[in-house]
This record gives C-alpha cells, sequence and structure tokens, in this order.
C-alpha cells in the first residue's frame, strides 16, 4: 500500500453500501457474464470461425484473446480501483464491456473481432476482483456468505448453462445472441453498480505515488503464462517456439515484478498477505475447487459429443444437472456458513463432490446425459458449498485495506485454476486416449478370429443398404474402427473422473492442516474513506 494511502487509513470501520443488497445483485449478474461470455465462446467457437473466415489454428485465438485480457486486468484493477473508487472503475468496465459485445457480431474480419475481444475481456476483466472485493469492503459480516454464494453460484451456473444456451441460439435464432446477450446483461449491471456502490472521490495523492508501472509488469507476466497454457496443448507444448517464449517471458516478467516490488519501501501489493496463517492454503483450495468444476464441465461436456455424438444444446440438458439446482444450493449454502464452522463446510462439499467424481467413474460408452445425473448433481452441490465456503473462510484473514488485492488474488486464482483445470485436464485425457487405444489396438489384429467375426457382424448389418461387397467390408471396418475409439476415449474419461476423485481427495487432507482464523478487529476498508479534502 502506497504510504501516502496509509497515512490517510481510518481505523474506524468504513460505512456499508447504501444499497448492500444491489451490490450481491451486480456480483450475481458480473460473474455470470463474465463466465458465460468466456464459455459461450469457446463452445460457439466454430460458428465464430466461419463468421470471419478463420481457419481451426487462426481461430483458436478467439476465445484466448478475450481470457487473456481478462488475466491482464485483474491485477491492475487494484490500482485502478485504489486511485479511481471501484465504482469508477466498475462504470466504465461495463460500457467497455457492453458496446464491444454488441460490435462483435458486425466483425469485418478475424483481427478485428480479436480486438474486440481484448476490450470485452479488459472490461468484464474488472467484475470480479473489484466486486468480490466489495463483498469484503462494504457488506456486514453478516451478509458476506450471502455475497459469496452469489459468486460461486454464478461461477458454477455460466459454465454449465452455456450449452444450452448456444445450442438454443444457433438453432432457432442466430449466433450473433453469443455475444448480444452479454450487452443485454451490461444494461442492469450498469445500474447496480451506479446505486449499488458508494461515491468515493479519486485519490489523486495515490494515483500520482501508486506503482503503475509495476503492476503492468506483473500482470504482462500472468498474461503470458496464461496464453502458454491455453495454447499449450494445441502448438504441443514444448515442441513450440511460441509457448517457449511465452513461458520464458512470462517468468522472467513475473520475476521483475516482484523484485521490483521487494525493493520499494511500499509495495503497491502487501506481500505479506500471502504469508498469513492459512492465506496459501486458501489459494490452493480455490485452485482446486476451480479444477474440479472445470472437471465437471469438460469432461461429461466432451464425453457427450466425442462418443454420443450430440449436439450443444443436447449436451446442455445433462449439465443443466449441474446448473439449475444453484438456484436452491447457494441460498442453503448462505445460511448454512452463519451458522456452522466454514472448515467443516469446505470438508464437506469437498468430500461430497469427490464422492459424484467416484460415482461417474461407472461411465461405459454407453452411457448417456441421463446416467450422469446423480453424479452431477452431487458435484453440484459439493462445488457450491466448497467454493463457498472457501471464498468465506479466505476473507476472514483480510484485514483493513486488503480488499482490492483479495479481489485480484481470487479472479487470478479463478482465471488460473480454471486453464491449468483445463490444460491439465486435455492434455491427461488425450495420453490416456492413445494408451488405451493402443492396448486395445494389441487385441484387434488383422486376420484374428475375433475381429474377422466382428468384422462380418457389422458387415452383416450394413450390407443391406451398400451395393458390393468391398464397399461393405470397408463400411465393416471403419465400424470396428469407430467402436475402439469410443472405448478409448471413454475409459480415458473415466481416468479424468479418477484424477479430479485423486485431487478432490488431496482438498480434503489440505483442510485438515487449516487453523482457525485470526479474528476480524476491524471491518476491511477498500479503500479507506479520505479525509475532508477532496
Amino acid at each position: 500500500m502506497n504510504a501516502t494511502a496509509a497515512t490517510v487509513a481510518a481505523p474506524a470501520p468504513a460505512p456499508t453500501a447504501p444499497l448492500p443488497w444491489l451490490g450481491i445483485v451486480a456480483v450475481l449478474v458480473g460473474a455470470i457474464a463474465t463466465t458465460l461470455t468466456s464459455r459461450l465462446t469457446s463452445i460457439g467457437l466454430a460458428d465464430l470461425r466461419g463468421a470471419v473466415g478463420a481457419g481451426f489454428d487462426e481461430g483458436a485465438w478467439i476465445p484466448t484473446a478475450f481470457s487473456a485480457a481478462q488475466m491482464m486486468i485483474g491485477p491492475i484493477s487494484i490500482f485502478l480501483g485504489r486511485a479511481f473508487s471501484p465504482r469508477r472503475v466498475l462504470l466504465a468496465g461495463c460500457v467497455t464491456y457492453g458496446l464491444a459485445e454488441f460490435l462483435i457480431p458486425f466483425s469485418p474480419d478475424l483481427h478485428t473481432m480479436l480486438l474486440l475481444q481484448v476490450f470485452a475481456g479488459l472490461g468484464s476483466g474488472t467484475f470480479i476482483p473489484l466486486t468480490a472485493a466489495f463483498i469484503l469492503t462494504s457488506l456486514p459480516k453478516t451478509l458476506w456468505p450471502w455475497g459469496l454464494a452469489a459468486y460461486a453460484m454464478n461461477i458454477i451456473l455460466g459454465l454449465n448453462v452455456a450449452s444450452t444456451l448456444e445450442g438454443w441460439y444457433v438453432e432457432h435464432v442466430t449466433w450473433n445472441w453469443i455475444f448480444w446477450q452479454n450487452t443485454v446483461l451490461a444494461m442492469p449491471l450498469f445500474g447496480l453498480y451506479w446505486f449499488g456502490l458508494r461515491r468515493i472521490p479519486i485519490d489523486r495523492d495515490f494515483l500520482r505515488a501508486g506503482d503503475f508501472r509495476g503492476m503492468v509488469i506483473g500482470a504482462s507476466g500472468f498474461t503470458l503464462i496464461f496464453i502458454a497454457l491455453d495454447q499449450g496443448d494445441r502448438l504441443d507444448w514444448f515442441s513450440s517456439t511460441l509457448i517457449v517464449t511465452l513461458l520464458a517471458s512470462g517468468v522472467i516478467a513475473v520475476g521483475a515484478f516482484l523484485l521490483h516490488e521487494a525493493t520499494l519501501p511500499t509495495p503497491s501489493i502487501d506481500f505479506t498477505l500471502l504469508i498469513r496463517r492459512n492465506v496459501m492454503v486458501c489459494i490452493v483450495l480455490v485452485l482446486i475447487t476451480r479444477f474440479l468444476v472445470t472437471s465437471s464441465n469438460t469432461l461429461v461436456a466432451n464425453y457427450l459429443i466425442s462418443v454420443r455424438g450430440l449436439r450443444p444444446l443436447e449436451v446442455g440438458s445433462a449439465l443443466l444437472w449441474v446448473a439449475l439446482p444453484q438456484l436452491v444450493i447457494a441460498p442453503t449454502v448462505a445460511w448454512l456458513l452463519n451458522r456452522i464452522d466454514a472448515r467443516f463446510a469446505i470438508g464437506t462439499g469437498l468430500t461430497i463432490a469427490t464422492a459424484g467424481f467416484l460415482l461417474a467413474t461407472g461411465i461405459t460408452s454407453q452411457w448417456s446425459e441421463e446416467s450422469f445425473r446423480w453424479a452431477l448433481l452431487l458435484q453440484a452441490v459439493g462445488e457450491t458449498l466448497e467454493l463457498t465456503a472457501v471464498i468465506y473462510f479466505f476473507g476472514h484473514h483480510v484485514g483493513p485495506a486488503d480488499g482490492i488485492t483479495f479481489g485480484a488474488i481470487i479472479q487470478t486464482a479463478r482465471l488460473f485454476g480454471g486453464e491449468l483445470g483445463t490444460s491439465v485436464l486435455v492434455l491427461f485425457t488425450r495420453k490416456a486416449e492413445q494408451l488405451h487405444s493402443n492396448l486395445i489396438g494389441q487385441h484387434v489384429a488383422a486376420g484374428d478370429p475375433a475381429t474377422m467375426e466382428r468384422i462380418a457382424a457389422y458387415v452383416q448389418v450394413v450390407g443391406a443398404s451398400t451395393q458390393g461387397t468391398g464397399d461393405a467390408q470397408a463400411r465393416g471396418t471403419g465400424l470396428l474402427a469407430a467402436a475402439v475409439r469410443a472405448q478409448a476415449y471413454t475409459l480415458s474419461t473415466l481416468d479424468g473422473f479418477l484424477l479430479a476423485s485423486c485431487v478432490g481427495l488431496l482438498g480434503v487432507c489440505l483442510v485438515l492442516v487449516l487453523r482457525e482464523p485470526p479474528p476480524i478487529v476491524t471491518a476491511p476498508a477498500v479503500p479507506p474513506l479520505p479525509s475532508s479534502r477532496t
């Protein structure tokens, strides 16, 4: 924290927001808008590539541009929110996001779409860090669980309702609504920020003396690493010069940022927050929770598309078993957290989610979307409980003037956890599929009686609709190859559920090392109210 800012810090708690429930609704809308935009862009990527005439490799940068911009603005929002006030930054971000999302469908080429995606990401990237900070800085402690439950609910809701929305837009209206719906969401969000957040004068002393350069260097480093993770699997990781360059540059930039901050007498970020009791464990638990949420969404959706051949709208009907129960689960969790130990809630949530992943390990190549119902429902309950509880518990370790830093940490952990989870899952399941395909292929040898019998059975089925014996034989062989691929992919999905179960079990073990949080002496204040001067 800047020295000038420290001189005006008030020991008394800051006044709460004039309309605190509007702030909670703002958290809800902002979180779902951010998550939904990212997920919809990924799911509807084929339509977006077609709209601007981009190939597979070029089009892969469309979702990356949005998410990387969110990563870039996250740490910088610490500085901006402290200098200009969260309210001003959120209002500007809301306008930028809404306009960019409205213009994206009119993009004449890929470069224009990427540029607009960056603007949309920069605008929406302020929502979560600053509104998460709002929960702990402007709400009474009794309302913390409600605000955090709204945040957790919409992270999970947005991820799992995206397939249904994208499929409905493509089939019944137009893919343009993948983006235009966000413009519609931005309108009430602007009103919520306008009326729900406190008006605070610009802190000109902090603006002049703040370490904006250091924040940009740090944000750039995190962003480069994030891009490398996002594009790594497509470019074959360390076989790609681009990935190696991005990772090396990112690590150097982050290292320079840490060194720069360490040399300042009053750094912009108080890194002592990271060594406080329980804090590092809480950050790891946020990463684990984000990994589990990503696993629930990714594994089921990829299986239904790759093995069962379902369309996004059909996939969405399965994922609604995670999304829709949030409307009941989240308020229940908020009610519970004011009455039970948050550590017990974290452990219980991880246990329930892990049980859901273990239940899904019974998967076969015949499973349909309904077969995942109970496994997904358990995951929905557990993930919402654990995510809300761990952020609530984390909030008890945030002291005066740490609120925006807390929001930036949550945003960085959310993005990195999701990206790391996706990268690990994609790499893990791809390698597992190759292994299973090889092992199964060893038992499907040309000329083997069992193989020939299986091909003959396929030929008999397709022969009536195929002219020529050779064509029927080729189709029969193709069906056998498809069956091998489906079985290999099913087994790789099963391995993915086992991996998620192991990660969940690791989370349960970490909960056991959490100690009692320190008492909250004063309510957090971000930023502290200035003195009578303007």
